[in-house]
């Protein structure tokens, strides 16, 4: 795909494992995506008319993913999440490393430390965070992979996330809940089936993007 600003540039050269040169290489386009609001609003739009994007969006009780831009030579893919009222996520890691900027809304972002002891055996009630910070509009951050985190949003709160390329297949969240946990693979090792609960219908999908346009860019 065609990057979109002169701003994506500074994505190819990041290194994944080191969060310093993650949040250098993001925040260029963060800062033009946040300040230049016809750019994105360019590229929401541009997810409906992409298949290969649109296919790439998702859908959960609690949020919306929107794929605004991917670079499979890079394994670099910018996102919209969309969160609902209430929603308080549950600890898990990551299958790659990203950064986030905060577009719109707040949350309450608690980070537990590496997930060297984070598995099927741990009580998610046990789990202490080292750092807790509520994150507003402007805040941006970097996250390793291997980072164990939790996040509870405001109503209508959105974040712009620049992952990177995959470093596991799966990654681990507890539902303290519920009591159980359960492993989340990429799309490609996901059944048909798995993949279909997660994809947005086209009515969804429309329903995000005018949404977003609403909330972000107007």
């Amino acid at each position: 795909m065609t990057a979109p600003h002169s701003s994506f540039a500074s994505l190819s050269g990041i290194d994944w494992n080191d969060t310093d040169s993650i949040l250098a290489g993001c925040t260029p386009v963060f800062d033009a995506m946040s300040t230049d609001r016809a750019l994105l609003a360019s590229l929401i739009c541009k997810t409906a008319d992409d298949p290969t994007l649109a296919e790439m969006c998702e859908g959960f009780d609690f949020m919306r993913k929107l794929v605004l831009y991917d670079d499979p030579t890079h394994g670099v893919r910018v996102r919209l999440h969309l969160y609902r009222g209430g929603f308080f996520d549950r600890p898990h890691n990551h299958r790659w490393s990203f950064a986030s900027r905060i577009l719109h809304g707040s949350y309450q972002h608690r980070i537990f430390g590496p997930d060297s002891d984070f598995d099927e055996a741990t009580d998610p009630n046990a789990l202490r965070p080292l750092l807790t910070r509520h994150e507003q509009p402007g805040h941006t951050y970097a996250l390793h992979h291997t980072s164990v985190h939790t996040v509870s949003a405001a109503t209508n709160t959105a974040s712009l996330l620049i992952r990177g390329p995959a470093a596991k297949q799966r990654f681990l969240i507890h539902d303290a809940a519920a009591n159980e946990f359960f492993w989340v693979r990429g799309a490609q090792q996901e059944t048909p089936d798995q993949r279909e609960r997660k994809q947005l219908t086209p009515t969804e999908l429309a329903g995000a993007i005018d949404a977003a346009q609403t909330l972000l860019t107007t």
